[in-house]
C-alpha cells in the first residue's frame, strides 16, 4: 500500500515550505512522490509554488478536505495513483482542516487495500499560536481546530521560532505539550527538519502499515480516467494557462467556514509594488492570510505575495508563463468590497 502523509497546521505555518523539503527528500532517496494540494480558496498559490519540483499534483479547491469536499478525496486519490504511479502521497491540507476527519476520508472502501496512513504531521507558528488553552465551551470553530491539529498529530513542528522571541516559543512548547504528551516537538526553520525522523515516526510506533515501500509501479492503471467532482483539478501536466496581463477581469464569491471567508481577485493590470506594500501592510486585523502572484508594474516580471500577520513577504517569481496574477485575501468578516477596491487601486 502506498503511504499517505498528512500535513495540517493553521493559516500561514509553512506548510508548503515544508513540503517542499520532504519532496526533495522522497526524490533523492529514489522514490516517486506525488502530491494531494488542499486550498480553501478557488486558486492554489501553493500549487503553483511547486512547479519547480517537477511533482505531480491533485489540488481540491473551494472548500476544506475534511468537510465540503470530502467525499471526493478517494475519488481524486485514485485518478492521482493511476496517473502518477507515485510510491508516496503528501497531503498538505488547508489551513483549517482537522486532521481527524482526513484519517476517516482516508478509510474510505476505495482506499481500503490501496493507500495506509504514514503519519500525520503538524506545523505550529510560534508567533501566533494561542498560548493558553481556554475551556471547550468557549473555544472559538478555528480554535478547536488548532488544538485538534496538534491534539492528534504524530509529530508536532514548531515554526517561525526564528522571529519569535524565547518567551513565546517556550510557552507555546507548554501548550503543545499540554495537547498532545506523546508527539515528539521537532523545530523547523524555513522548511528544515530531520526528514527522516518524521517518514519513519508510524513505524517507531509498531505500525508495519506505514513503512515507506521500495520503489514498486502500480501495474493496473484504468483505462478511463473518470470525471472528478466538483472542486477538483488535475495538474498532474504542466500547467498551460494564459499569462497574467491577458486574463480577463473577475471577482468570485467568497468560500466560508464559520466565521472564516476567502475572497479570490485577480489583477488585470500591472501593480504598482509600492501600492501593493501599502496594501499588505494595512491589511485589517481580522485578515488571517493574503497571497498570489501580480506583475510589477515598473520590471514586467511577475511577483509572489505571502502575508501572514504582521508582515507580508514579496519575491520574485522566475516565470511568468502559465502563471495568473491573482490575490487570495483569508480572513474572518471581510469587507469584501473595500478589500476588491484596494486591489484594484494597487493597479496602474
Amino acid at each position: 500500500m502506498i503511504p499517505v502523509y498528512i500535513l495540517t497546521g493553521f493559516l500561514g505555518a509553512g506548510k508548503t515550505t515544508l513540503l517542499k523539503n520532504l519532496l526533495d527528500y522522497v526524490k533523492k532517496d529514489g522514490l516517486r512522490p506525488a502530491v494531494v494540494m488542499n486550498e480553501f480558496g478557488m486558486e492554489s498559490v501553493d500549487t503553483l509554488s511547486l512547479q519547480g519540483a517537477q511533482v505531480p499534483v491533485m489540488d481540491m479547491l473551494e472548500g476544506c478536505v475534511c468537510c465540503t469536499v470530502k467525499g471526493g478525496l478517494a475519488s481524486a486519490m485514485l485518478q492521482l495513483i493511476d496517473m502518477a504511479k507515485p510510491h508516496v502521497i503528501f497531503l498538505e491540507a488547508t489551513g483549517v482542516a482537522n486532521p481527524v476527519d482526513i484519517v476517516d476520508a482516508l478509510l474510505e472502501p476505495e482506499l481500503h487495500e490501496v493507500v495506509s496512513l504514514g503519519g500525520v504531521f503538524t506545523l505550529v507558528g510560534a508567533t501566533r499560536f494561542p498560548l493558553a488553552v481556554p475551556p471547550e465551551f468557549t473555544q472559538t470553530q478555528l480554535q478547536r481546530t488548532q488544538f485538534d491539529q496538534v491534539r492528534y498529530a504524530d509529530v508536532v513542528m514548531i515554526s517561525k521560532t526564528d522571529v519569535a522571541d524565547f518567551e513565546r516559543k517556550y510557552a507555546v512548547e507548554s501548550v503543545v505539550r499540554e495537547l498532545n504528551g506523546k508527539a515528539p516537538i521537532l523545530t523547523v526553520v524555513n522548511g528544515n527538519v530531520d526528514v527522516k525522523q518524521l517518514l519513519d515516526i508510524r513505524s517507531q510506533y509498531g505500525d508495519p502499515d506505514a513503512d515507506i515501500p521500495h520503489p514498486t509501479a502500480l501495474t493496473t492503471p484504468s483505462e478511463k480516467t473518470a470525471p472528478l467532482p466538483k472542486g477538483i483539478m488535475r495538474r498532474v501536466r504542466e500547467r498551460t494557462e494564459a499569462p497574467a496581463e491577458k486574463v480577463k477581469p473577475t471577482s468570485r464569491p467568497a468560500t466560508s467556514f464559520g466565521n472564516l471567508q476567502t475572497l479570490h481577485y485577480e489583477f488585470t493590470r500591472p501593480v504598482v509594488a509600492e501600492r501593493m506594500y501599502r496594501f499588505l501592510y494595512n491589511l485589517p486585523e481580522g485578515v488571517l492570510r493574503a497571497k498570489g502572484f501580480y506583475v510589477d508594474s515598473e520590471t514586467h516580471t511577475l511577483h509572489e505575495f505571502q502575508y501572514v500577520p504582521p508582515t507580508p513577504l514579496v519575491t520574485e517569481w522566475p516565470d511568468v508563463e502559465g502563471v495568473r496574477a491573482f490575490a487570495v485575501i483569508i480572513g474572518e468578516e471581510l469587507e469584501q468590497d473595500e478589500l476588491r477596491n484596494h486591489l484594484q487601486a494597487c493597479e496602474e
